[in-house]
């Protein structure tokens, strides 16, 4: 996917293109549940601008498709930071009663599932974006 036509690399148009190719199915349907048209990007004269999206993005809870794609998939979706948290409680407590019932071991009573592992972050150069951007360009 190419970047957003009449767009420059300063107004978010690149680190959007990667969100898209990326979680693009869990951004549309996040954006579409808040009434913003992700597709009005490549519409003339619309007022939505990658950074606009950006910013919106950057506001969605952790409950979202796009958080859930962040961490690895769907199944991630109903798993937030107090779900986490709750799992965490319920087992240690489960722990807690075995032991003071004089039993060994056990298996948690939650197992959230795990995420996947993060990918290094991608840095690029000032002459690497410049030359994406002319080759978008072109």
């Amino acid at each position: 996917m190419g970047g957003v036509p009449g767009s420059d690399a300063t107004g978010g148009s690149l680190q959007l293109d990667e969100l898209i190719e990326e979680h693009g199915e869990a951004l549309l349907f996040d954006l579409q549940s808040i009434g913003v048209d992700l597709r009005d990007l490549w519409r003339p004269g619309t007022r939505v601008t990658p950074r606009y999206v950006l910013w919106l993005v950057g506001q969605l809870p952790q409950s979202s498709a796009f958080a859930a794609s962040m961490r690895g998939g769907a199944e991630f979706r109903p798993w937030t930071t107090d779900t986490y948290l709750l799992a965490a409680v319920v087992n240690i407590l489960a722990a807690a009663n075995r032991q003071r019932a004089g039993k060994r071991g056990g298996k948690p009573v939650v197992k959230p599932p795990q995420a996947q592992r993060a990918r290094p972050a991608r840095v690029l150069s000032v002459a690497q974006l410049a030359a994406r951007q002319k080759s978008a360009n072109n």
